[in-house]
């Protein structure tokens, strides 16, 4: 069969009878009887070929469309086709699906070349089974040299095939089973290793790695253990070892001995803080196998019985009590004891960190800030918490204004430096006051009393300087002139006192003016304190205000006279438009406040769209922002809009925006004022704006001073400005002037 279709190139070699020889040919040429010996004996040995290729390999013929011409017996046996089911009909009737239709267009482009064609096709049987071939498809071509049929040799290659397959999922088994076990080894709270015969790491997991280290500096495969022991000496891992050279070898020599000697448990302590407990067995493979287990919480409960009554549990450091009853020995025997410095310690924005991040990174900042001031000082200073987010030092022999300084400046150096934690990093801030004793006090109360002032003129310094500063932290060493200031401190909340009750508290309004028509679109109200013939700011008189729980009482002033001021100005004819009324946290907090609103606007026969309350980012971040929350969407039901003043320079964030009801943002004038000279001032109030508005809120930008500033912002789509540009704060004798110059009217006719 498949010989017949393959005859000419193997009788190429053999001289056709049809031809005569040539003279050589004569001569040599064998009788009559020779040539049909001879090819007797090709015909016989063409038979074998057949025959054993017929028994191993399947044989097909093609015609040059594809047809299927010839096949040979195997052929048939594996594909489960008679012969005449097959010849005549197309490959296609084995096609099994497997393969994609560009494995065949390749196959036919390359055997239409005239180009022999080998690869493995799977094929399936008439009676559904699949099986696999190794085919190699040889061009056949006639004698005019073009391509007649194609010859295909194949060979059953299933058993192998699924014996690969087989191989393969086992792969994958193994492949799963392992990441498992990984996966496993991983999940354990515990640190898991296992060393082999010769001592090198072979298998860890993720809490053995983070507790020794990965990489060059740590536990990594291949190492020894003695090679893993020293790097983690060099990194300082273990606290107990001597520095000495001498003191480092004993240990290590030690500590091979007992690993080596595996079935005892050691405690051990990482630099860290944390305690380890490491068990070792040798494994039935000769493998020495470790497990490190955290008991950090063990040793601490042992530790907590000692150090409770004069240790703060969060930190470690000495608390109040003990603290005070050092500072009392210090003072009480001046022959035993040498001056020194006490040093109180605030963590600066600590309440914001706490409502923002939530208590856990509270907690870590104030345990960082703890370690950094342990690390700071000498070794005979006194460290200690005296509760909440509040420190504080004893530096005995610290007794010059100089070495107080350069101690002071060093330790807000390493207090501020950022504190990396899951998922964020900080950047802690503190303030510091300083006073000598017994210079400046001579008993703890009076020492204290005087470092706590220098603290309350540290932060106070800070505050006034604001963003330009970033809000970092500074120290102030008591001076006399400090008591002479909380004297003053003192007589103004008195003061501040006499004047609620003397009605000296006034308003002034500061016109706000629609940015795309120049027209006045309301006011803010702004609190002044007519003391005598002085007038009292609002930035030293607010912040004492709300320091001796007044400003409620204030605040209360302010609303009823800007909401009358209003009124006055609305039975005048006049469009004041809404006022804008600056509110605390802790008059939002007070359970009576809508009611006293509501009151305020009845009392006045004002709606409450006439009004509208300011608050500010730090309101948002209070303890009891839900209670806040509350109180603001009660005021929003009632018809009063809420403003978000001085956004952008706080913590609030768009999930507050969300939360929180809010009708407007202000932009503080910290940002307008870069308008115009600083591209990314631009960017940011663009920014702002463009969020305002996504958001459905009216956009305010305070501290307009200039013309440029006004025509940047009314191109970015601000709504409302406010600033000395359009007229300063003012007071309530000036306002009927400026309200009849902004009347439409008044407008057009000037041009």
């Amino acid at each position: 069969m498949v010989m017949d279709a393959m005859r000419d190139p193997v009788r190429d070699d053999i001289p056709s009878p049809e031809r005569a020889p040539t003279e050589p040919e004569q001569r040599s040429a064998p009788a009559s009887g020779s040539v049909e010996i001879e090819l007797a004996r090709y015909a016989s040995e063409l038979d074998a070929f057949r025959a054993a290729l017929d028994r191993q390999a399947i044989v097909a013929v093609t015609d040059r469309r594809g047809a299927i011409t010839l096949v040979n017996d195997l052929f048939c046996r594996i594909s489960g086709y008679r012969r005449d089911e097959l010849i005549g009909r197309n490959h296609r009737i084995l096609n099994s699906g497997h393969h994609p239709r560009r494995f065949f267009v390749s196959m036919w482009r390359t055997i239409a070349d005239g180009r022999i064609w080998h690869g493995e096709i799977c094929n399936r049987a008439k009676d559904g089974r699949l099986y696999w071939v190794d085919t190699t498809i040889v061009p056949r071509r006639g004698a005019d040299g073009r391509i007649e049929s194609y010859v295909s040799v194949r060979y059953d290659i299933t058993e192998r095939k699924q014996a690969e397959a087989a191989l393969a999922d086992e792969a994958r088994r193994r492949a799963r089973a392992e990441t498992l076990v990984r996966e496993i080894l991983d999940a354990i709270p515990d640190g898991v290793a296992a060393f082999d015969a010769e001592d090198r790491l072979v298998l860890s997991n993720r809490a053995f790695r983070r507790l020794y280290g990965a990489g060059p500096a740590g536990a990594s495969d291949g190492l020894t253990f003695r090679e893993i022991a020293e790097r983690c000496l060099a990194d300082g891992r273990f606290p107990e070892v001597g520095r000495s050279p001498s003191e480092t070898a004993a240990w290590l020599d030690a500590r091979l001995r007992e690993h080596r000697r595996p079935g005892r448990r050691h405690i051990r302590q990482l630099s860290d803080g944390r305690w380890l407990q490491v068990r070792e067995r040798r494994s039935p493979s000769g493998h020495i196998v470790s497990v490190s287990s955290d008991v950090t919480a063990l040793k601490r409960a042992e530790l907590a019985v000692k150090q409770r009554a004069e240790r703060d549990a969060l930190t470690g450091l000495y608390n109040r009590a003990a603290f005070g009853e050092r500072l009392e020995r210090m003072l009480c025997d001046d022959r035993r004891t040498k001056p020194g410095a006490l040093v109180v310690v605030d963590v600066d924005g600590f309440k914001a960190v706490n409502d923002t991040h939530g208590h856990d990174v509270g907690d870590a900042l104030l345990g960082a800030v703890a370690e950094r001031l342990r690390a700071g000082v000498r070794r005979g200073d006194v460290v200690a918490r005296l509760g909440g987010d509040e420190f504080a030092l004893i530096l005995p022999g610290v007794t010059r204004p100089r070495t107080a300084e350069d101690l002071l400046g060093r330790l807000l150096a390493q207090l501020g430096a950022p504190l990396d934690l899951p998922g964020r990093t900080l950047f802690p801030s503190v303030s510091l006051g300083c006073a000598f004793f017994p210079e400046h006090g001579a008993t703890p109360d009076a020492a204290m009393k005087a470092a706590d002032l220098a603290l309350y003129e540290a932060k106070a310094a800070a505050e006034a300087r604001g963003r330009e500063t970033g809000g970092r932290g500074r120290f102030r060493l008591f001076a006399p002139a400090l008591r002479e200031s909380e004297t003053r401190r003192r007589a103004l909340v008195a003061g501040l006192r006499e004047a609620l009750v003397r009605d000296e508290i006034v308003v002034a309004l500061q016109p706000q003016v629609t940015l795309r028509d120049a027209r006045h679109a309301g006011f803010e109200a702004l609190a002044r304190w007519r003391r005598g013939g002085e007038v009292v700011p609002p930035a030293a008189f607010i912040p004492i205000a709300e320091e001796a729980n007044l400003i409620g009482a204030v605040g209360g002033v302010v609303l009823d006279r800007a909401l009358a001021l209003v009124r006055r100005h609305i039975d005048a004819g006049a469009a004041p438009g809404r006022v804008a009324v600056n509110v605390a946290a802790a008059q939002l907090k007070d359970e009576r406040f809508v009611e006293e609103v509501s009151a305020a606007l009845a009392r006045h026969r004002l709606t409450p769209a006439a009004l509208e309350i300011e608050i500010t980012e730090t309101v948002l971040l209070d303890r009891a922002a839900a209670e806040i929350g509350g109180t603001l969407a009660r005021l929003r039901a009632l018809g009063v809009g809420i403003a978000l003043d001085d956004f952008g320079t706080g913590y609030a964030s768009l999930a507050h925006l969300r939360r929180f009801p809010v009708d407007r943002l202000k932009i503080d004038r910290g940002f307008v004022e870069g308008i115009g000279r600083d591209a990314d001032a631009d960017a940011l109030v663009g920014g702002i704006v463009d969020l305002a508005h996504g958001l459905a809120l009216e956009v305010v930008a305070e501290g307009i001073e200039t013309p440029a500033q006004r025509a940047a912002l009314a191109r970015m789509g601000c709504d409302v400005g406010q600033g000395y540009l359009f007229a300063p704060p003012l007071p309530p004798e000036e306002i009927g002037t400026y309200l009849e110059r902004m009347r439409p009217s008044s407008l057009a006719a000037a041009g």
